[in-house]
């Protein structure tokens, strides 16, 4: 973790990023940062999926934002998670978006396509929009980015961890200390588990439909989802063959089983929390809503790996829309390099849980006291440095959908690996062909 996101900053870069709220002029192109009047305030909408207390913590930045910012006024808008993305292509279409949204990666990438978002040169100026990509890490970098071009700021991220009922793993002999780490050890232990527990417990327990692990299980395995121009699906490969056989020999020891679910995992935090899963993977954030399910001290460890030692980048981005006013635009520009600075930045994942995806904000004691806080917190951390993110591709959705169906009919019995991978694959190619058209 330390060596990328800990990784000391030259001087003039920090200075640059610190003084991201500052009014005065930060381009090298010379243009004056625009000026705002308190008495007559640009108001300008940020949409977000929040609710409950990280729309509280959300609404105290935006307080603190305002604050500074006299002339601009940020008004919440809650669009729930699974309509975003549609609500705002539909506002994208009827020319009324917001001026700022908070955008899942792949959507982001969805709406830089259809040509929706104003690239962060053209929102804060290519000499403040190359300072802000110098604070990201490549891969952080890349999930701002599309074809390219850096449209986003980062708003926080999360890896996928391992989530263990510590009595039940102790009741199979496993220490806590020795948590499994590669593929064979899951299968092993969660075959322990299962048995300890008189087959009451299922040892490991995995969703039906999630693409974001498979594609960690991809990477892992040695495959690629795409060939390298993004033109052509793979994940119907041997590795892709090998990590699906993986998942099936794991079921076929009785030590694990995939549970029927919608890419929320409700159903197997809720088994989990219950006693009736030992074991399963899910989003770091996810630990507040787990641990306070649970009756019992939850406990966090690696994400295991197949092969390759690659984790999950997700969260979400900040991006201005183009078809906002102009003068929208640019106060929501401000609002992004305001929200890019370490401190804020820092803030946010004290209030959220989401980590940060501005380098310098690891440094701040802010985030050092957030990861002293809690030792499982500094689980996640560690795997960012070796994290990949989803493909940012407008199409993908829809491809990842197809091959999440094509894992749960394979585990479900119905047809084989190499028969659902090839049509997921030849779907995925129709796709993409016609996206290309």
């Amino acid at each position: 973790m330390k060596k990328i996101f800990r990784a000391a900053l030259p001087l003039a870069l920090i200075t640059a990023l610190a003084g991201c709220s500052a009014t005065a002029a930060t381009n090298s192109e010379s243009s004056a940062t625009p000026s705002f009047d308190a008495a007559h305030p640009v108001t300008i909408e940020f949409w977000n999926t929040y609710t409950g207390p990280l729309e509280t913590s959300l609404q105290t930045l935006v307080g603190s934002f305002e604050k500074s910012h006299p002339g601009i006024k940020v008004k919440l808008v809650y669009e729930p998670y699974d309509s975003e993305l549609q609500a705002l292509q539909t506002a994208v279409a009827a020319k009324k978006p917001p001026a700022l949204a908070q955008l899942e990666l792949t959507s982001m990438a969805q709406l830089a396509a259809l040509g929706a978002l104003t690239p962060l040169s053209d929102a804060v100026g290519a000499s403040e929009a190359k300072t802000l990509g110098a604070s990201m890490t490549p891969s952080i970098e890349t999930a701002n980015s599309y074809d390219g071009t850096l449209y986003t700021v980062p708003m926080g991220y999360n890896s996928n961890v391992l989530y263990y009922n510590p009595s039940l793993i102790q009741k199979a002999g496993i220490s806590t200390s020795q948590l499994p780490t590669t593929w064979s050890e899951l299968e092993t232990d969660a075959g322990a588990i299962t048995k300890a527990t008189g087959g009451s417990v299922i040892g490991y327990g995995f969703p039906a439909q999630a693409p974001w692990i498979l594609e960690v299980r991809e990477w892992q395995s040695g495959g690629e989802i795409f060939n390298a121009k993004n033109t052509k699906a793979t994940f119907n490969s041997k590795a892709s063959l090998a990590m699906f056989d993986n998942y099936s020999q794991l079921l076929k020891t009785g030590g694990a089983q995939m549970v029927q679910t919608d890419s929320s995992l409700d159903q197997l935090t809720s088994l989990f929390a219950a006693g009736k899963v030992a074991m399963f993977e899910q989003s770091s954030t996810a630990y507040s809503g787990i641990a306070t399910a649970a009756k019992f001290t939850v406990g966090v460890s690696q994400f295991p790996t197949m092969g390759k030692k690659v984790f999950s980048l997700g969260g979400y981005n900040i991006g201005v829309f183009k078809g906002a006013p102009k003068r929208q635009q640019q106060a929501a520009a401000e609002f992004e390099k305001w929200w890019a600075s370490p401190d804020v930045s820092a803030q946010w994942t004290a209030a959220s849980g989401y980590m940060p995806g501005i380098q310098a904000a690891w440094d701040t004691q802010t985030v050092k006291d957030w990861e002293a806080g809690n030792p499982s917190r500094a689980v996640a951390a560690a795997q960012i440095a070796d994290a990949r993110s989803r493909p940012n591709l407008p199409s993908y959705p829809q491809i990842s959908t197809d091959w999440a169906n094509a894992f749960e009919a394979t585990m479900s019995g119905k047809g084989s690996a190499k028969s659902n991978l090839d049509s997921a694959v030849s779907q995925a190619n129709s796709i993409l062909a016609k996206s290309a058209g």
